[in-house]
């Protein structure tokens, strides 16, 4: 990689010249840093009040702070949408301007009942990542599980037994803590059963707690939202870190979502948001994907040049209270410095 890689457009439209920055200097850089005209952000939820299963978890923008988040980016990105992205990535039209998608990922409720009427008066089609597994509220995602049981463990008294058994079933699981209410946020997919055996001690009824708060959207509510234009696509069948995945499993968990998701929504839910990350993972994967059904996947990583064009990186605003603009700044420059350095370092 040379120099002049590091600072070249390219990636999804046409390259944007230095030029194109005195018209629009944030979106230019942007384009520079991510090979691609295209921002694409990702949330999860929009809510003044944060729930109990996302409280020990990330912080979600307040309507104001998402408010403002997409005003600030409308200034400099076009709105556009999934299908324009994917069919650019695939070979089809180029995107000329700098463009905003905006992702969301798990299917939460507050999608619909809060972002949605903020989108809809700015004018965006978002596109949504569900969990198989998660629709129609069938079973808990088992860090919202942890969440839920950190809370209530938060809540105990010092001297309350049920803290010492739960730190020691912790224990036995391989999660060894002082304090159980950060313990159980330690919990990994692979162990994620002790958590149902936390919930028992508490007296936690995840089932009643799914029926109750219905914290995820139906089929019938995403039905509504894809009439208005919104797309869809697969987020995998229950939000395991792929790099923690045997090949064979990472493969089964992306193609064999993105055919579930197909049948149940339609042919043009192709794509897949990958959970947490996609860095490190092998470009031999990603050849594999494209080549058995699934249209473009997106990751949470900084964008390697001449990686392949399908596969696209977002940017999370939920990384505490900053704004976007700062956010977005902070994440350029730490970005294009790395950038630089490889470039340097031959």
């Amino acid at each position: 990689m040379s120099v002049a890689d590091v600072i070249s457009g390219g990636g999804l439209g046409r390259r944007l010249r230095w030029t194109d920055a005195l018209r629009n200097p944030l979106g230019t850089a942007c384009h520079h840093a991510y090979g691609s005209p295209v921002l694409a952000v990702v949330y999860h939820a929009v809510c003044d009040t944060v729930p109990d299963h996302l409280k020990h978890i990330y912080r979600p923008r307040t309507p104001k702070e998402f408010t403002e988040d997409l005003d600030f980016l409308l200034k400099h990105f076009e709105p556009t949408d999934l299908p324009t992205v994917t069919g650019s990535a695939m070979g089809g039209p180029e995107i000329r301007r700098p463009s905003l998608l905006v992702t969301f990922d798990d299917g939460m409720r507050e999608v619909a009942e809060v972002a949605m009427p903020i989108l809809r008066r700015k004018g965006i089609r978002p596109a949504l990542y569900l969990n198989l597994n998660f629709l129609d509220n069938r079973t808990l995602f088992y860090r919202h599980t942890a969440s839920l049981l950190a809370e209530r463990l938060s809540r105990l008294a010092e001297a309350d037994p049920r803290r010492a058994v739960c730190a020691a079933t912790l224990a036995r699981a391989g999660v060894a803590t002082a304090d159980p209410s950060t313990g159980v946020m330690k919990v990994s997919w692979q162990q994620r059963a002790v958590l149902d055996e936390i919930a028992t001690v508490l007296e936690f009824d995840t089932a009643g707690f799914l029926v109750t708060q219905k914290p995820y959207l139906t089929r019938d509510e995403i039905a509504d939202l894809m009439a208005e234009g919104v797309s869809i696509g697969a987020h995998g069948f229950d939000h395991p870190n792929h790099r923690l995945l045997t090949p064979e499993q990472r493969k089964r968990e992306v193609t064999g979502s993105v055919a579930g998701i197909r049948e149940l929504f339609g042919p043009g839910c192709g794509s897949f948001a990958f959970p947490y990350s996609d860095e490190g993972l092998h470009d031999s994967l990603f050849e594999e994907l494209y080549g058995n059904g699934v249209d473009v996947t997106f990751g949470t990583s900084w964008p390697r040049r001449g990686g392949p064009q399908r596969r696209i990186q977002r940017i999370c605003f939920e990384n505490g209270p900053a704004p976007a603009k700062q956010q977005l700044v902070k994440r350029l420059l730490r970005g294009g410095a790395g950038n630089m350095k490889r470039a340097l370092a031959g």
